[in-house]
């Protein structure tokens, strides 16, 4: 039999959670339209004596990412204002997991550290709209655990 990608191996988006904690207080971040967190690496290139072809090499990585989220919360906007007249960052971290349970893969969870939402939304007035109110925020954090990860598909 062929190795291949069953199709119920892949993973909705919708099957998963995630949590932030800020001041110690964990809770489930259930305002959350969409979250993405990724590792961008830091890629430097260069022409040596002798070779046609540039090589690579790491130079280092950044953690990145974006989220919707509905306007629901006023924890990031109180953490801002505190920031403002404090000068003090209260860290956040977001722990959150894929797993849909049609896949044979599992679960992969992850721990982010120092995470920075770049956009905090203070009011959102629209008299043409009916729908929810979301806004959009990159994101930045410091460091990633791998809590678990994905195993091999059962067909494979």
């Amino acid at each position: 039999m062929d190795n291949y990608l069953d199709l119920a191996d892949t993973q909705s988006p919708r099957e998963g959670k995630a949590w932030a904690t800020v001041n110690g207080q964990r809770r489930e971040l259930f305002e959350i339209s969409s979250l993405k967190a990724q590792l961008d690496i830091t890629v430097t290139g260069k022409n040596t004596l002798g070779r046609k072809m540039m090589q690579h090499k790491r130079g280092g990585i950044e953690g990145t990412g974006s989220a919707t989220l509905y306007f629901a919360n006023s924890q990031m906007l109180k953490e801002t204002i505190a920031y403002i007249s404090s000068g003090k960052h209260v860290p956040i971290t977001v722990q959150g997991y894929n797993e849909d349970e049609q896949s044979s893969i599992g679960r992969q969870e992850v721990l982010l550290t120092n995470v920075i939402f770049k956009t905090v939304l203070l009011l959102n007035l629209d008299d043409g709209s009916d729908d929810p109110v979301t806004f959009d925020s990159d994101l930045t954090f410091d460091d990633v655990q791998l809590l678990s990860s994905f195993t091999t598909p059962t067909n494979f």
